[in-house]
């Protein structure tokens, strides 16, 4: 198994702090799923790790608690229940979350 076939990836926050998360949930992005499997061979392919210079570790641990809840309810026929985040942090969540594409 090379690199980039890893089962799981790094996402690494503004401020240093480290997220391993599953490489199919990582992919519920779709700006995370083009570095790591679009057809460009990005450097985050192959270290599977990347780096967000504009994201903060409050918001991207809620983006990574995101795309887990995305991969367990997709496709789901089951009522879903809601994904709740702290007004707070609402606006800067939802301007993440339209840059990741999920």
């Amino acid at each position: 198994m090379t690199e980039s076939d890893s089962e799981y990836v790094k996402l690494i926050s503004s401020d240093g702090f480290e997220f391993v998360i599953h490489r199919e949930a990582a992919i519920r992005s779709g700006t995370i799923k083009n570095m790591l499997c679009g057809p460009v061979q990005f450097r985050e392919s192959v270290d599977n790790e990347i780096t967000f210079r504009d994201i903060k570790a409050n918001i991207l641990e809620i983006v990574c608690q995101y795309l887990y809840y995305k991969w367990k309810y997709e496709g789901s026929s089951k009522e879903i229940p809601e994904f709740k985040v702290d007004p707070e942090v609402v606006l800067e969540t939802l301007m993440t979350a339209d840059f990741l594409e999920c």
